[in-house]
């Protein structure tokens, strides 16, 4: 296996990890905290959408869309893979720490100078006027980001992700607060650009006070060149995923202008915020655990299993309430006159679904060094979105939302066994337990829409409701007729327990 010690292979290793019981009692604690947290900040991004989205038009959205699709891919050079390889390593001294600081640190630097020099650039590719000032507005965002990485992967490398948890819960509600208060007073597209800084101002007063500790000046002398070789694996790696990943708002904006970018932009960020406050958490967490279970590939098979459960059937059934519901929901959350967004809204659900199924393949990649292997399906699955997304645009925006689905339906079984060839693991069960939700999902999923045609005429509130209570009836009933969906459903209330166990 190349790189198979990464981060750590520059010091003599430590033994395996004794204790399964406690790693397992440590990670759902961490578990826990994510989820109630996380379910916290999801509250508030929830009210920050149904807020917003009245005080705010389309352009507004469209505006900062365009600047973010682009200049959001710093957020991966600020941070050059070295969290991931800080969390990866079995071991990490706090020279090496104090290293990774400094390069995160000068990274971020970097690129605030680029942000605002492109900033002119930008405007005039988008024939937007208004993007080069958000431009140059955002950029200082990521040298603070770039400063607190390394203490946000400390804090998550020790478990203790409910620190960090709470910090980014303070930053979520000021930025409502912030955002509400401008948005109202007038400030349009400025009250979102207000927002990312007050997200990313938080952390960068917090996150050093919390870890406890202050970087070092630099030292040559400490090992470093397989935790950048890593970085650099995964720089690669996570670029081509964030370009393939949003070339779809890319071309939405180059091709159909702000309004239509607006519209397609509300019906991902809906979705899209409240996800990426739970799924990176879990990764993240899903990462450390796996790290540490390296050498044992059975227990290793085990916990991805249980992680694509808890990562696959509440991300799957919460979308399919969405699909079933997309025009109540859209009245409810956003407002009547945003009701254009329902056919992106029900596609975007779909592919979000889908791109969650394949997460754990991820997880293996990461935890076993795999950059590279890591690098080329990423490669592989950028060219499949790449021609999706531009068969679909010749079909209008709507072709793009649809391309959005087609390619993650094609990917995610494809990213899972290539991770297994890659790694040595099994992963063929990863693909039955990803069917298998994906069918139970649809067959919830169409019981609710079912219900919901029957009750169209209600208030869009009550319509919503209908939706949640048909989907838990579907899985009820499936729980009765199914015994792998019981199977199943113990696993996730056996976790449950542990998450919320003091």
């Amino acid at each position: 296996m190349t790189g198979a010690a990464a981060a750590g292979s520059q010091a003599p290793q430590p033994p395996r990890p004794q204790g399964g019981d406690g790693l397992g009692k440590r990670a759902a604690k961490a578990a826990g905290q994510t989820i109630w947290t996380q379910g916290l900040r999801i509250a508030l991004q929830l009210g920050n959408v149904v807020v917003l989205a009245r005080l705010l038009d389309d352009r507004a959205y469209g505006v900062v869309g365009m600047v973010t699709a682009v200049v959001g891919v710093a957020t991966i050079f600020q941070d050059f893979g070295l969290s991931t390889a800080a969390i990866q390593g079995r071991t990490l001294s706090h020279g090496q720490r104090s290293n990774l600081w400094w390069i995160n640190t000068a990274a971020g630097l970097a690129l605030t100078g680029i942000g605002v020099v492109i900033a002119p650039l930008l405007a005039s590719f988008y024939h937007e006027p208004a993007v080069a000032g958000v431009c140059a507005a955002i950029a200082p965002t990521f040298l603070m980001a770039g400063m607190v990485n390394q203490y946000r992967a400390d804090l998550n490398r020790k478990l203790l992700v409910g620190r960090a948890l709470a910090v980014d819960l303070t930053a979520a509600a000021l930025a409502l607060a912030l955002g509400a208060l401008t948005a109202a007073w007038g400030w349009s597209y400025w009250a979102l650009v207000v927002q990312r800084i007050v997200t990313a101002l938080v952390p960068f007063v917090s996150l050093p006070v919390i870890a406890g500790w202050l970087p070092r000046w630099y030292d040559r002398r400490e090992p470093m060149r397989a935790l950048l070789g890593f970085g650099v694996q995964m720089v690669g790696t996570q670029m081509v995923s964030y370009l393939a990943s949003n070339l779809d708002s890319i071309l939405m904006g180059r091709l159909f202008g702000a309004g239509t970018l607006g519209l397609y932009n509300r019906a991902v960020q809906t979705l899209r915020t409240p996800l990426n406050q739970f799924r990176p958490q879990v990764t993240t967490l899903g990462l450390s655990v796996v790290a540490k279970l390296q050498d044992d590939d059975e227990r290793t098979l085990a916990y991805l299993r249980r992680g694509q459960l808890a990562l696959g059937y509440p991300v799957f059934l919460t979308m399919g309430m969405v699909v079933a519901a997309a025009p109540a929901v859209v009245s409810v959350v956003l407002g009547d006159h945003w009701l254009s967004v329902v056919p992106y809204m029900r596609l975007v659900a779909v592919g979000e679904g889908l791109t969650t199924l394949s997460m754990v393949g991820g997880w293996i990649y990461t935890s076993r060094a795999l950059g590279r292997a890591y690098l080329r399906y990423t490669l592989f699955s950028a060219v499949i979105r790449l021609v999706a997304i531009i068969i679909g645009a010749h079909f209008g925006a709507l072709g793009v939302a649809y391309a959005y689905v087609a390619s993650p339906l094609v990917l995610w079984p494809v990213s899972l066994l290539w991770s297994g060839r890659a790694s040595g693991l099994g992963t063929v069960p990863l693909v039955w337990n990803g069917l298998r939700i994906l069918a139970v999902s649809a067959a919830a999923t169409a019981a609710a829409w079912g219900l919901c045609a029957l009750v169209s005429g209600l208030p869009a509130i009550v319509v919503c409701l209908v939706a949640a209570v048909g989907i838990v009836l579907a899985m009820a009933l499936l729980w009765l007729a199914l015994p792998i969906v019981r199977a199943d459903m113990r696993d996730l209330a056996t976790m449950t327990r542990m998450m919320f166990k003091r």
